[in-house]
């Protein structure tokens, strides 16, 4: 019998990602870049990729080369932009595979363009600017000049892109959003007036893409929102998307175990008689060890909670008063089953951090199973990866 099911996995709601960025484009006319970096956000980067030229997307987003590279080797023909800064040693692939790369120093955009002069060549880039998320960019008292130093000096760049990221565009109390919006507002407008008309000029995120309208300029990149996720939950009011992933794992062992014995690393000693069961799926599989005695997961449709500290590659979890469960049951780790549910949401909530962090930890050997149309359409497991490549 074929089962894709194995021992933890994920499945990938194709329908779900176009439902998504269908309510995005109704809220804009801008160009759509999606971010697809850390493996599209957990839910594997190569699929989303293939869906999103089907969805006439303009433009992807990645983290550095090795992203994009891995996304050409699969066939995707869509624009790349690497939203990173990048290095000197990048600069053979990034021609190589004609990928995007983003502008931040004078000497790396020195070297890129003697690179590409010296093959006759003209390469698109993209600039940030520093307008106060303090991370990386063009310090912003210096970026129009420089910006227009790159425009004159470099023939063999063509700057296609200029943008710069929000710090707290989810908050509606804090005013610094504004600040950067400001900031933004005034750059763009010089650099237009100088002549850097035919730009995609971009800024907002997720979160800004509903709260400031008069912001998407010509391009967007909406990112946790395509995958089903808000950045707050107060940003619900403005557009209904579906988590397109659900995750799950199997019991592997169900013991009765009695008042005083002993549950994993650390030793938790249980105050009572319980029944208890193995779930296939532990921290090296992305499901936190902070959730140790603390998360749920949901087993026919019920509410388990986690005994004693999660594994590497297994856990506990209380199933007492569940008689009909056996070895090979499904356990469902993010999603819902009968009238309860486990969501990427309230896993950061009890482990103090953001759902981003939840489902980009999710592992590599976790299997991720993709449908269109409820029906199975495609498999990724370490099984069928590449292992290694000879030097």
């Amino acid at each position: 019998m074929l089962t894709f099911e194995k021992r933890t996995w994920a499945n990938i709601d194709l329908d779900a990602f176009r439902y998504n960025i269908s309510n995005i484009k109704s809220l804009t006319q801008a160009k759509l870049l999606i971010p697809i970096k850390a493996d599209a956000y957990g839910h594997g980067s190569c699929e989303i990729a293939r869906i999103s030229e089907e969805l006439d997307i303009d433009c992807l987003g990645v983290a550095g080369i090795e992203e994009a590279i891995e996304l050409r080797e699969y066939g995707i023909s869509l624009p790349i932009v690497i939203l990173s800064p990048v290095f000197d040693f990048d600069i053979e692939d990034i021609i190589r595979y004609d990928i995007i790369p983003t502008l931040t120093d004078r000497k790396f955009t020195d070297v890129f363009n003697n690179y590409a002069k010296e093959r006759k060549h003209v390469r698109d880039v993209f600039i940030e600017i520093d307008t106060g998320m303090g991370r990386t960019g063009l310090e912003y008292k210096k970026a129009f000049d420089e910006i227009l130093y790159i425009k004159k000096k470099y023939k063999n760049i063509s700057i296609k892109g200029i943008f710069s990221h929000f710090s707290t565009a989810e908050d509606e109390i804090s005013q610094f959003a504004y600040n950067q919006i400001e900031l933004f507002t005034k750059i763009k407008k010089k650099l237009k007036n100088a002549g850097l008309d035919d730009v995609m000029y971009n800024f907002v995120n997720s979160a800004a893409l509903l709260r400031f309208p008069d912001m998407h300029l010509n391009m967007v990149r909406p990112g946790l929102l395509a995958y089903g996720l808000y950045t707050d939950i107060s940003l619900k009011k403005y557009i209904d998307v579906k988590p397109i992933m659900s995750l799950y794992t199997r019991i592997s062992r169900i013991v009765d175990m009695k008042k005083g014995d002993t549950v994993s690393y650390g030793m938790k000693i249980l105050d009572r008689n319980l029944k208890v069961a193995t779930i296939n799926i532990g921290y090296a599989d992305g499901f936190p060890r902070c959730l140790s005695d603390k998360g749920y997961v949901l087993v026919h449709g019920k509410l388990c909670r986690v005994l004693g500290n999660v594994c590497m590659d297994l856990t506990m979890v209380d199933v007492s008063g569940i008689d009909d469960i056996k070895i090979g049951d499904t356990v469902v780790v993010i999603g819902s089953s009968g009238n309860n549910i486990v969501s990427a949401d309230a896993i950061a909530k009890v482990c103090k951090t953001i759902n981003y962090e939840v489902i980009t930890r999710i592992g590599e050997r976790v299997t991720r199973i993709y449908y269109d149309n409820n029906k199975p359409i495609s498999i990724r497991s370490i099984a069928n990866r590449i292992i290694h490549t000879k030097l």
